[in-house]
């Protein structure tokens, strides 16, 4: 009866390491997310053609009806999110999933294991 009345999120939520995370890379279907602050990313750069979309707003740049800087839920695209360790991602992507987002990835281990794994990046 709990999950009729309160239907529980179906969204896919992954947990992508760096090699996963870049075997993406390209890909038009999916879209980066650095929900790292910009002073942070200024320092350490982010993943090149990333989406900059702090975690404190993140709800102000995802629109799940459109118009938002991340995609409409309903876009089809996957939604691969980074941060420094892969804490924040983690958080962000549940938020993502609550707003009704169906596929959503964290970055394990963050921007610095895509670094080490030769992810290309931009500043």
């Amino acid at each position: 009866m709990f999950d009729t009345l309160f239907k529980r999120n179906t969204a896919n939520i992954e947990n992508l390491t760096a090699s996963q995370a870049k075997a993406l890379y390209g890909n038009s279907d999916v879209v980066y997310v650095d929900v790292r602050g910009a002073d942070e990313i200024a320092r350490s750069g982010t993943i090149k053609g990333a989406l900059r979309a702090p975690l404190p707003g993140l709800a102000n740049f995802a629109k799940p009806q459109g118009g938002g800087l991340l995609p409409a839920a309903d876009s089809g695209k996957k939604i691969v999110i980074v941060c420094a360790s892969g804490n924040r991602s983690g958080i962000a992507c549940r938020q993502l999933a609550d707003m009704g987002y169906p596929s959503v990835a964290n970055l394990q281990g963050g921007f610095g294991q895509w670094v080490a794994s030769g992810g290309p990046t931009e500043r």
